[in-house]
């Protein structure tokens, strides 16, 4: 009875530790932390406990060699999927699959895109430079990101290639659509620029965490 309420409180003490230590990370993050903390806890308890120590400070050894929980969690989760992550990952194959299950998505929007540049240079052979440059670059973002699977870009140096163009071609469109007064709806630029960097700021986080061999598709772009 003794042994089983010992043992019932070190594993209270460890689950307190992962539990603090696998904060916000994806299910499977957690699954592989608590799989290697499990064994080293295991082996440093048994080492104190082969040292003299009780039962119960052979916990609090163990628990304790495996140093701050919240100082462990900050690095786990500069290395492993967040559950913000793996959602972002699992709603961007959601996504993707929504496009290519029908096709004529595709065409419309490319069409769109082309029908915007084409529009853009009647504006311009008529004078309206400022409209006919503001379809020009909302049709080329537009192509941009519905012709991506038509393009070479599922590779590590196409995608950054491919971002990289993206940005330039997004951030004309917006200069362009502002104009002079750029500075004075500079809230609402910062706005417009919030929402699209921060979901891309997470994806950047999901390429450095996995390997390239395991990038989906819509992760390139």
């Amino acid at each position: 009875m003794a042994a089983t309420i010992t043992t019932a409180m070190a594993t209270t003490g460890l689950d307190s530790w992962l539990q603090q230590a696998t904060r916000c990370l994806a299910k499977d993050s957690t699954a592989q932390v608590q799989s290697e903390i499990r064994e080293h806890y295991e082996l440093a308890r048994e080492s104190a406990m082969n040292g003299g120590a009780s039962a119960d400070e052979a916990d609090r050894l163990a628990v304790a060699a495996l140093g701050d929980a919240k100082t462990a969690n900050r690095q786990y989760r500069n290395v492993l999927l967040t559950s913000g992550e793996a959602r972002m990952l699992r709603q961007g194959n959601w996504e993707a699959q929504a496009i290519c299950s029908r096709s004529w998505i595709k065409w419309v929007l490319l069409i769109a895109a082309a029908a915007a540049v084409f529009s853009g240079n009647e504006f311009l052979l008529r004078g309206s430079i400022m409209l006919a440059w503001k379809l020009f670059a909302g049709g080329i973002v537009i192509g941009l990101l519905f012709a991506a699977p038509f393009l070479p870009v599922y590779t590590r140096l196409g995608g950054r290639v491919f971002r990289g163009v993206r940005w330039v071609a997004m951030l004309t469109m917006l200069g362009l659509a502002f104009g002079p007064d750029a500075l004075k709806w500079s809230w609402l630029l910062f706005s417009c620029l919030w929402m699209v960097a921060r979901p891309e700021w997470t994806r950047a986080s999901i390429r450095r965490k996995l390997p390239v061999a395991e990038w989906p598709r819509h992760l390139y772009l």
